[in-house]
């Protein structure tokens, strides 16, 4: 797996590869600790970063990613307050399961909130995680209903598929099987 498949920083920045894939080549970059969400910001944790960029280098860093998780749960569930874990609020919230199916205002409630969505005022919004491939993505126009009026999901499994011929090119088709596997794509994001 040592050269093979390799991808320089410079193409995973210009192919827009997020994740292990831009991570293994060297450029340190988790929108976790970049632009940090919920209680990134009150955690600690290292981002893995390669040197190659090949199948190895993508190895590697999923392997300590996975270690940094652990570290990361660790820290979470010590800070867990006690109390509800849903919010409280009939407006927004989904009614219990035992008050949907037993209750007429609790199946009304449940049904308005299905049909009719939760509404926001227009506008628009990008708001993204690092998932476990990269940014994940979701560009999203509001027209005050309850729909949102477009969605655009940006799934980190078909961006970094692009990069794809870039690390195959001039190998071997077994060296195929290992970067295809390197690259670990979910195939359902990228069926566009």
């Amino acid at each position: 797996m040592v050269g093979v498949g390799v991808t320089t920083a410079e193409d995973a920045l210009a192919w827009g590869c997020t994740g292990p894939i831009l991570r293994s080549a060297g450029v340190d970059y988790d929108i976790r600790k970049d632009y940090p969400y919920l209680v990134y910001d009150q955690l600690e944790f290292d981002v893995p970063i390669g040197t190659h960029g090949d199948c190895y280098d993508r190895y590697l860093v999923r392997l300590e990613e996975v270690r940094q998780s652990t570290r990361i749960l660790r820290q979470a569930v010590k800070q867990i307050p006690d109390g509800p874990v849903m919010l409280d609020d009939p407006r927004v919230a989904l009614p219990d399961k035992r008050e949907t199916y037993n209750t007429i205002e609790g199946m009304i409630r449940h049904f308005k909130h299905i049909m009719d969505g939760i509404r926001v005022p227009p506008g628009e919004t990008y708001s993204c995680t690092e998932a476990a491939n990269g940014e994940l993505g979701f560009y999203i126009i509001a027209d005050g209903t309850g729909r949102p009026y477009k969605c655009y999901c940006r799934s980190p499994s078909f961006v970094n598929l692009q990069a794809l011929p870039m690390c195959v090119e001039g190998r071997y088709i077994s060296d195929i099987v290992a970067v295809l596997g390197s690259f670990d794509f979910v195939m359902g994001e990228c069926d566009r």
